[in-house]
């Protein structure tokens, strides 16, 4: 705690010289804590025993929110120093802890941190942070988002990755907004960690393949050069245009200079109110450096795969009154890659849509989860209180190109996948004292199809069987009633995962597939079952529970009856909270 104090002195001196921007400001952000026993019981072995567990939180504010800018007009640079309202020293302390002896422990958050630099030009502007040059990530708005892929990413960014350093120059007004990326890639020096190799054979062409014989030159797309020695033959390497590893080289560092390029634009209209349109597109490019007698050993650091990524989306809230309204929105993200690689010339596209309309009554996208079994804590992250449906569609991919005789072919595949569509349901407080919230990722299956057309000819087309639909969902329920000074809240909650899904490993966190192990004396399919009631208002502080958590009831009883159905524990509790 003092070497958190010392730190915050610190804090305090510098901000203390500015007048009007953020300053030391010590106060209790929070200060909170419980204490919690329970007796309980496992109902399937008949075993009894109490489970006692505290926590307390303290939070201490250093510094009040606030920024510091430059200000000016016409032509102007615009740097804007920002500290937010989570800066703050943290600790928090659990019995867990407290059997370890380790007291409090303390976390230093100090959110400070340069929010914008641009140089402006009246309406337009050059931004000079760093970014990237991708398009098209999109957050669909349902009723619930629940924790997983960044937060419920239903559509992910497509384009050139890794492209972080460079400007972007952009046009803001009421209308409209463009934004257009250019930034560069850099690399390693170390050979364990360049991304593209090559060696040439006697011919001067890019061998691949090859066995490595000692004396061989690698040459790496920094401009350096390795030459192969006994050991790696030993090794059995093997000349690749791709990563090449352990051989030699210093420790990795950043390397900027790699005449590596790529650009994204991206614009947005916003001319009508409630409207939201977007479109973007991002490629990367490269000098062509080849060794070769002109340029001597000069190489290029550029991708031998080209991307151009495009994306557009659309959603507009239509209010039906002062209280509900309808917001459909609708997107898209395609990425297509060109290039040459072991002779082949050729490109290939994959493309998602992304379809969703939620029917609301409430703001969009509460920082908060939704409050009953299996959908609290952070199993979901946003909720919208309201229904909704939304849809992820991938679209068929394509490979198409020329090999080295000329001879062109085409291969089109259909996956096994129509859509994931995802409802959802959270009721916030339409009707007092009642809660409900459910989601759901559903597999729409059908056949996958491959069509291939070479030189010409159109071969047969294959397939591959329909699947079994991948499906999850999770519900919970609470209903708060009122009786004198007393609130009671009964609470029920369900959860299931089908043997698809969890093959499937489709990472949500409400139905984490490295939750349900196949195999691992479970079933095929996983149903968790949760039922309680809370009791507040009895006694001052204090909230008592009873609550029966299941196991997998869905086990299946084996020849050695070793995989029986599960019913889990049944736990009484009381609970002092500050």
């Amino acid at each position: 705690m003092k070497k958190a104090l010392s730190v915050f002195l610190m804090a305090a001196m510098a901000f203390g010289a500015f007048a009007d921007e953020p300053v030391a400001d010590v106060n209790v952000a929070e200060f909170s804590g419980n204490a919690k026993v329970e007796w309980g019981v496992d109902l399937d072995s008949g075993t009894t025993g109490f489970q006692n567990s505290t926590d307390v939180t303290l939070k201490l504010n250093l510094l009040n929110g606030g920024s510091k800018s430059t200000t000016g007009d016409g032509v102007w640079g615009e740097l804007v120093i920002k500290t937010d309202g989570d800066t703050f020293v943290g600790w928090n302390n659990t019995a867990k802890k407290e059997s370890a002896n380790k007291g409090m422990t303390g976390a230093l958050n100090l959110g400070v941190k340069v929010d914008t630099a641009k140089i402006h030009f009246g309406p337009a502007y050059v931004g000079i942070k760093s970014g990237d040059t991708q398009t098209g990530k999109l957050k669909m708005d349902g009723a619930i988002r629940s924790a997983d892929s960044d937060n419920a990413t239903t559509l992910g960014a497509v384009g050139p990755d890794g492209y972080s350093q460079g400007i972007v120059a952009g046009y803001d007004s009421d209308m409209f907004k463009l934004d257009l990326d250019l930034r560069s890639k850099p690399t390693t020096k170390a050979p364990a960690e360049r991304v593209v190799a090559y060696i040439l054979d006697k011919d001067g062409k890019v061998a691949t393949g090859t066995p490595l014989q000692v004396g061989d030159v690698i040459h790496y797309y920094d401009g350096s050069k390795y030459t192969v020695t006994a050991k790696d033959v030993e090794a059995g390497k093997t000349a690749t245009v791709g990563l090449l590893s352990n051989l030699g080289g210093a420790t990795p560092n950043a390397y900027y200079y790699t005449d590596n390029y790529a650009f994204a634009l991206e614009g947005e209209f916003k001319g009508v109110e409630n409207l939201s349109v977007k479109a973007g597109v991002s490629y990367n490019f490269a000098k062509n450096h080849q060794a070769n007698k002109k340029d001597g050993d000069k190489t290029s650091n550029g991708d031998l795969w080209h991307t151009l990524g495009y994306s557009a989306s659309a959603g507009y809230k239509l209010a039906l009154n002062d209280t509900f309204f309808v917001r459909p929105q609708l997107g898209f993200a395609g990425a297509t890659g060109f290039g040459t690689y072991d002779g082949y010339e050729g490109n290939s596209t994959t493309m998602n849509m992304a379809a969703g309309v939620l029917f609301g009554w409430g703001d969009i996208g509460q920082d908060k989860n939704a409050g009953v079994y299996f959908l609290d804590k952070d199993d979901a992250k946003k909720v919208t209180p309201g229904v909704a449906l939304v849809a992820e569609i991938p679209l068929p991919s394509t490979m198409s190109g020329e090999d080295n005789d000329g001879k062109k072919g085409k291969i089109t595949t259909t996956g096994t996948t129509l859509a994931w569509i995802q409802p959802s349901l959270y009721t916030g407080e339409i009707i007092p004292g009642l809660t409900a919230a459910a989601y759901a990722d559903i597999q729409i299956a059908q056949k996958g199809k491959t069509k291939t057309t070479y030189d010409g000819k159109t071969l047969p087309e294959t397939e591959t069987a329909k699947p079994d639909a991948a499906m999850a969902f999770a519900f919970g329920v609470k209903y708060a009633l009122n009786v004198e000074e007393m609130t009671i809240t009964p609470q029920f909650g369900l959860r299931f995962v089908n043997e698809e899904y969890a093959k499937a490993n489709r990472k949500k966190t409400v139905f984490d597939g490295t939750n349900y192990k196949l195999g691992d004396n479970s079933g095929d399919d996983y149903l968790n079952v949760k039922l309680g009631v809370d009791v507040a208002g009895l006694v001052d502080n204090t909230t008592f529970s009873v609550v029966w958590t299941s196991e997998n009831l869905n086990n299946k009883t084996d020849a050695a009856n070793t995989n029986d159905p599960k019913f889990g524990t049944l736990n009484f509790g009381a609970k002092i909270a500050l």
